[in-house]
């Protein structure tokens, strides 16, 4: 009868050695270094009335020393249609050379090049002397001819990337490009679909003539980054900012799903493309780097509660994969809730200016984007209507709270509405009617194309 005990406590001793010996793997903890933190715009909400209330969520990052560099698994994704001739195109080999000597051995490196087609130039290989060669020589056969197949480029890309998926790895596109698509429908699914699988785009606009809302909404979208170079001849800085930036990635693939309380309802997130998830939203995030911060700015309609009752607003999850200490996936959560209150005073008490100027400062972000998206798409009464109602909304906090920053974004988004290619009705042949949805585009001098493009670029790198 003695039997299985003595066994059972023979094995938990067998179990015990097993896990002190020196060469057991132990699961590592979570290290910390991911920091998240909200903030209501009021602690308090207007009793037995339906109410708004803003919500900031901020991700940030602790000061650590830098972990392990992870592998790298890239796709660099070249646009060489015939716009790219000539200096582009030359820049644009020099700086994928660089590209080649910055990566380590042992990273993985694809490169694909769009014309009127798409092609493999160099289908993913591990970097070693013999393939950086082999890399070398691709990279240098580049040329500009053909249209501009960026969804085909894209999707080539993605592809290189998804075969060789290290879960424990950096997995990244970057795109660069120099010219409106031949077909931009399939695009902003193609990032979409590449953020599900863990995969980033980090997007360059190149010279004077791209699409910027599209380059930028396939960074957001997939959880990447948009920057916009003026001069081809700076792509090389770029790429090497890009490299310095995942090799001190301190959290892989992040999100954050929104999930609202009893009578609550979410009404977007500033400036962020979102998917539902059931009651909720979710946000990707991309990597989160050294010194990297994102803040959420979520709107929130609450159903009326009585003077007094606390009132359930939000459960928020924030999910990554640790790139600082290898431990997993890891997930923090927060809860936030306020009370209703039917004094004045006391709700006044409760705001919070500092949320609520960063938030102005978002729409305003938010609005200019809608603006630049709006007048490429041959809106002029939308795009004029975005930059005038944010313009408004940022005067009005900025007198407020004194706000000096927003006073100034506030005048540089009425300085924009010159630079917008809104387009105008054309002049009707004489005794015709005017054919009022016909359109054609306004003329936009290079300086105020160049000022556009800048005002899309610190606004997508805003939010």
């Amino acid at each position: 009868m003695l039997r299985l005990p003595i066994l059972v406590a023979m094995l938990a001793l067998f179990a015990l050695a097993g896990c002190g010996a020196s060469g057991a793997v132990r699961p590592a903890t979570d290290p910390g270094v991911i920091t998240f933190q909200s903030t209501l715009d009021n602690k308090y909400v207007r009793a037995d009335r339906p109410a708004e209330v803003l919500a900031q969520l901020h991700i940030g990052t602790k000061d650590v020393e830098d972990p392990q560099r992870p592998v790298i698994d890239l796709a660099l994704v070249i646009d060489t249609s015939g716009s790219m001739e000539g200096k582009p195109i030359e820049d644009a080999r020099a700086a994928s050379l660089a590209l080649v000597d910055m990566l380590k051995d042992g990273d993985r490196l694809a490169v694909v090049a769009f014309g009127s087609k798409t092609e493999v130039l160099l289908a993913s290989t591990v970097l070693d002397a013999s393939s950086r060669k082999k890399a070398r020589v691709e990279v240098a056969a580049m040329k500009a001819e053909g249209t501009t197949d960026l969804a085909g480029g894209l999707a080539a890309g993605i592809e290189q990337v998804a075969q060789h998926l290290d879960p424990k790895g950096l997995n990244r596109v970057v795109l660069v490009g120099d010219g409106v698509p031949n077909d931009e429908a399939p695009v902003r699914g193609l990032a979409q679909s590449a953020a599900s699988r863990g995969i980033a785009i980090t997007t360059l606009g190149l010279g004077p003539d791209y699409n910027e809302s599209l380059m930028g909404a396939i960074a957001q979208a997939s959880g990447g980054r948009f920057h916009y170079v003026d001069d081809s001849s700076k792509v090389a800085a770029f790429f090497q900012d890009q490299v310095l930036r995942l090799e001190s990635v301190y959290a892989k693939a992040s999100w954050v799903e929104l999930v609202p309380g009893p009578g609550v309802r979410i009404d977007g997130v500033i400036g962020r493309p979102s998917e539902r998830s059931g009651r909720g939203v979710r946000v990707a995030l991309g990597d989160i780097g050294k010194g990297d911060k994102r803040d959420l700015f979520v709107k929130l309609a609450v159903d009326g509660h009585r003077d007094g009752a606390p009132v359930e607003l939000l459960d928020a999850v924030l999910g990554f994969d640790d790139g600082y200490a290898g431990a997993g996936h890891v997930e923090r959560r927060l809860y936030l809730s306020a009370h209703a209150t039917a004094s004045d005073k006391t709700f006044e008490a409760g705001r919070d200016p500092r949320v609520e100027d960063a938030a102005a400062g978002a729409r305003t972000a938010a609005a200019t984007l809608e603006a630049i998206d709006a007048a490429r798409a041959g809106d002029a009464p939308r795009a004029q209507h975005a930059l005038d109602e944010g313009a408004v909304q940022a005067e009005e906090q900025a007198k407020k709270t004194g706000n000096h920053e927003l006073a100034d974004r506030a005048k540089r988004m009425r300085d924009l509405s010159q630079s917008l290619p809104v387009t105008a009705p054309p002049s009707p042949a004489p005794g015709a009617l005017p054919a009022a949805a016909a359109t054609k585009p306004k003329s936009v001098a290079p300086a105020e194309r160049q000022k556009l493009l800048k005002a899309h670029d610190e606004a997508v790198n805003a939010l």
